[in-house]
C-alpha cells in the first residue's frame, strides 16, 4: 500500500489509459494478478491511498469488498477507483472479475468513479458501455501517450524508479550475501573497539553524529560509496536510540543524502546487527508513503531481532493505515 508522497505529484491525469499509467509509480512496482484500489479525494479527485492485494479467489470476493471499503473510508476517501489486473482471457463484453467489482461497487460508501480490467496491454472499463470511448477491445495502453510521458517526467525528476514486480521491490531492502557479506562482518568485528571507547568516553553519539555528517558532506557531492569500516560502524552505533532518533528526526525533514546513507546502510549491514538499519530503511520508506518497503524492511528487522520494539511499531502503523504524513510530522520534532 502507498500514501501520496512526500514530495508533491501535480500531473493532471485526463484519460483511462493515464490512471493506468499512473498505478505503477503509486505502488513502485507493474503489478500481475492484483486488485488495486485507489482513494481520491476532494475537490479534484487527487489520488492518495492506494492498496494492492494479490486477486483474490472468487469465493472471498465479499470479504475482499468489506476490506476495501473499510480501508477507503478509513483513508478518507471521497471517491475511489478500482483496477484488476488479470491475464484471464475473456470474451468481448464479458470481462473477467465482474462479481469482485459488483461486491466493491456494494460495499463502498463512496462513489465508484471507475473500475479497470488491465490485460495485455489494453484496459477496459466494467462500468462505461459507451463504445465511442470504452470499445469492446479495450484501450491501448500507449507509453509514449502525451499524459504518460507527463507522469513519467514528473517521477523521474523526483527520482522514482517502477520496478518489474513486488519481489523486485522486497529484494532493495535485503542485505548483501557472498564475498560482501564476509567482508561486513569483519568490518563489524573491526568496529567494536572504536564504539567500546567512544561508549565509555560518554561521546558515542556525538562521535557517530560526526560519522554521518562527514559521510552526508560525500553523498551532498555526487555519486558515493560507503565503505564496509563506516557501514560497519554505522551498523553498531544505530543500536544506539538516541543516536537512530536523531536521524529519524533528519529523515522526517527531508534529509536526501541521509536517506542514500540509510539505503546503502541497510543493503550492507548484517544480521544479528542489522535491525536498526533495516528499520530505519522501512521508516524512510513509509515516510515516502511506500507501505511495501516499510513492511518488508520491518520483517526483515524482526526476523533479526524479534522484539525490536521500533520495528513493531512500524509494523503497526502500517497495518493500521496510520498516514506517512503524521508519522513523519511526530519524528520532524526530534532534535539532537
Amino acid at each position: 500500500m502507498r500514501s501520496s508522497q512526500a514530495k508533491p505529484q501535480v500531473v493532471k491525469l485526463n484519460e483511462l489509459t493515464d490512471l493506468v499509467a499512473a498505478i505503477p509509480y503509486a505502488i513502485g512496482f507493474h503489478p500481475t494478478e492484483s486488485l488495486v484500489v485507489v482513494a481520491l479525494h476532494s475537490p479534484r479527485d487527487r489520488m492518495g491511498f492506494t492498496m494492492r492485494l494479490d486477486l483474490p479467489e472468487p469465493a472471498y470476493d465479499d470479504e475482499v469488498a468489506a476490506m476495501c471499503a473499510e480501508r477507503m473510508a478509513f483513508a478518507g476517501a471521497a471517491a475511489a477507483v478500482v483496477f484488476v489486473y488479470t491475464d484471464e482471457e475473456h470474451e468481448p463484453g464479458l470481462l473477467p472479475r465482474v462479481s469482485l467489482v459488483e461486491a466493491i461497487v456494494d460495499k463502498l460508501s463512496v462513489p465508484l468513479r471507475d473500475a479497470v480490467l488491465v490485460r495485455a496491454g489494453r484496459a477496459w472499463s466494467y462500468l462505461c458501455a459507451d463504445h465511442r470511448c470504452c470499445p469492446p477491445e479495450g484501450l491501448e495502453l500507449r507509453p509514449e501517450s502525451p499524459g504518460a510521458l507527463t507522469l513519467a517526467a514528473a517521477h523521474a525528476f523526483n527520482g522514482d524508479v517502477v520496478l518489474a514486480d513486488r519481489d523486485a521491490l522486497v529484494a532493495t531492502t535485503r542485505c548483501v550475501g557472498g564475498v560482501t557479506a564476509l567482508s561486513m562482518r569483519q568490518a563489524i568485528d573491526r568496529a567494536v573497539d572504536a564504539f567500546e571507547r567512544d561508549h565509555a568516553a560518554g561521546r558515542l553519539v556525538e562521535a557517530s553524529l560526526a560519522l554521518v555528517d562527514r559521510i552526508c558532506t560525500d553523498y551532498a557531492r555526487g555519486p558515493a560509496r560507503l565503505s564496509h569500516d563506516d557501514a560497519a560502524a554505522l551498523a553498531l552505533r544505530t543500536h544506539n536510540v538516541v543516536f537512530r532518533d536523531a536521524l529519524l528526526g533528519r529523515l522526517a525533514r527531508g534529509d536526501e543524502p541521509l536517506e542514500r546513507l540509510v539505503g546503502d546502510l541497510a543493503r550492507l549491514a548484517q544480521p544479528p546487527f542489522d535491525a536498526p538499519a533495516a528499520t530505519m530503511l522501512g521508516v524512510a520508506g513509509y515516510f515516502r508513503g511506500d507501505g511495501v518497503v516499510g513492511l518488508a524492511a520491518a520483517e526483515r528487522a524482526l526476523v533479526s531481532d524479534p522484539d525490536y520494539s521500533l520495528a513493531q511499531l512500524l509494523r503497526e502503523a502500517i497495518a493500521g493505515q496510520m498516514h506517512p504524513k503524521h508519522m513523519r510530522r511526530v519524528w520532524a520534532k526530534y532534535r539532537r
